[in-house]
């Protein structure tokens, strides 16, 4: 069984997360031009909650037989971390200053989604090692599915459409990458943790 964690993890998580993206809609900063950041305010938070708002349908409040379960918020947290990074890192003008820091983005944003799918999902994916190719699937779409939102809000009509197609490519593959190696992880984590 995985371990809960603390409910003020996600809930904090998710309260900087959107006081940094009313900010950004209301800031004017070069940094914040042609982002999309009043689709992001909306967009954000509505992705953040999907993990919990998943669990709460699939769970319930009630564990099996009736006794109470107590929520993932570790893995809640995790999924909802690439979005504060993300928001921190274009308020801090990151992805402009530092050259390395978009594709580190992508690889490590996927592996904190993947992280937290692995943790929502470990208790209940059998056989255990599909675990691995089931949440690399899922954040190969997911890589793909916010490439598709890039170009979509800021690629096509902006000043990145020249090298969109090598930038696309790489950034997908980083993603897979993050998501395959935080699925590896989590599933050598509980085999260990249920021997004995």
């Amino acid at each position: 069984m995985t371990r809960p964690g603390p409910a003020w993890f996600p809930a904090t998580v998710l309260a900087v997360t959107v006081a940094e993206l009313v900010a950004a809609v209301v800031v004017v900063g070069d940094q914040f031009d042609d982002k999309g950041w009043a689709v992001r305010l909306v967009a954000y938070p509505a992705l953040m909650l999907v993990g919990p708002l998943a669990w709460w349908l699939a769970r319930g409040r009630r564990g099996p037989g009736g006794a109470a379960t107590r929520a993932p918020y570790a893995a809640f947290g995790l999924l909802m971390l690439p979005f504060l990074s993300d928001t921190t890192a274009n308020w801090l003008d990151l992805f402009r200053r530092v050259g390395w820091w978009d594709d580190l983005s992508h690889f490590a944003h996927w592996f904190l989604l993947a992280a937290g799918l692995s943790l929502l999902l470990v208790d209940h994916v059998r056989p255990r090692w599909v675990l691995v190719p089931l949440v690399a699937g899922v954040g190969a779409v997911l890589a793909l599915g916010w490439e598709l939102g890039e170009y979509a809000l800021f690629i096509r009509a902006g000043k990145e459409a020249g090298g969109a197609y090598r930038d696309t490519l790489g950034d997908e593959t980083l993603g897979t990458t993050g998501a395959l190696l935080a699925a590896l992880i989590v599933a050598s984590w509980s085999r260990r943790s249920f021997k004995g």
